[in-house]
């Protein structure tokens, strides 16, 4: 998603609704395959952290982390919350 920081909330948050449906879908269909005999025995995202690609431009951003280029701190995006609380769970609904 270019220009991610539209995104970001009144705390700085961003709201990366577009990625976590993105996973959840990916990890529906990979549970599903699970279930029908494939083997697969743990996942990952990309990037725990902003990562930019050559191939955008530089433009896109994709980690779980938002990472402040002035500064260079770290935020934790809704979608890093997300995973982190299915991974607590071990799961979703």
């Amino acid at each position: 998603m270019e220009n991610e920081e539209r995104f970001k909330d009144e705390n700085g948050m961003i709201q990366d609704d577009y990625r976590i449906e993105f996973y959840e879908e990916h990890l529906k269909w990979l549970h599903k395959s699970i279930e029908a005999g494939s083997n697969c025995f743990g996942y990952h995202v990309w990037t725990f952290m902003d990562n930019w690609s050559w191939l955008n431009a530089y433009k896109n951003r994709y980690g779980l982390y938002r990472v402040d280029l002035e500064t260079q701190q770290r935020y934790l995006k809704k979608s890093g919350q997300w995973f982190g609380d299915i991974a607590k769970q071990n799961g979703f609904k």
